[in-house]
């Protein structure tokens, strides 16, 4: 996943570690970054979620370390990708591919535990489900791979 920076440069895709309050440190959140002048700005697929997150963090107190890879599916299937991409790269598959192939699976497999949840009339867990499903399928039904290569 690629986008230009403002310098000319493409952006490749990273994570990063932010450092909230001093006291929370929120890992793996996927970041695009130049690597010619240092640049680098959140995903803008996720910026809402890590935003919320941070409102969350702010009114809990909590300190400690947050994976965000847990909190948002997006950058859970970016994450799980990124961490076996340097041994697939000899492959003729591109990142941008294997990532929407990957998306969909997620979709599929969130789609069946929501049917799981649904037949246990679990609507808490039914909630949560709905949730990470919007995260992924707005993003791969508004693809946002346009620009970015």
């Amino acid at each position: 996943m690629r986008k230009l920076c403002h310098c000319g440069q493409k952006m490749s895709l990273d994570f990063r570690v932010l450092i909230f309050g001093r006291v929370i440190e929120i890992d793996r959140v996927p970041i695009f970054e130049c690597q010619l002048c240092s640049h680098y700005e959140v995903l803008p697929a996720v910026k809402s979620d890590l935003l919320a997150l941070l409102d969350e963090l702010k009114e809990s107190n909590e300190q400690g370390l947050v994976l965000f890879n847990e909190v948002n599916e997006l950058a859970d299937v970016m994450f799980s990708i990124s961490r076996t991409w340097n041994q697939m790269e000899s492959t003729s598959t591109s990142f941008e591919v294997l990532f929407e192939q990957k998306c969909k699976e997620r979709i599929n497999l969130l789609l069946d535990v929501y049917g799981c949840a649904k037949e246990m009339n679990d609507r808490q867990w039914m909630d949560e489900i709905s949730k990470r499903l919007l995260q992924i399928s707005d993003f791969v039904n508004y693809s946002q791979f346009s620009g970015a290569n």
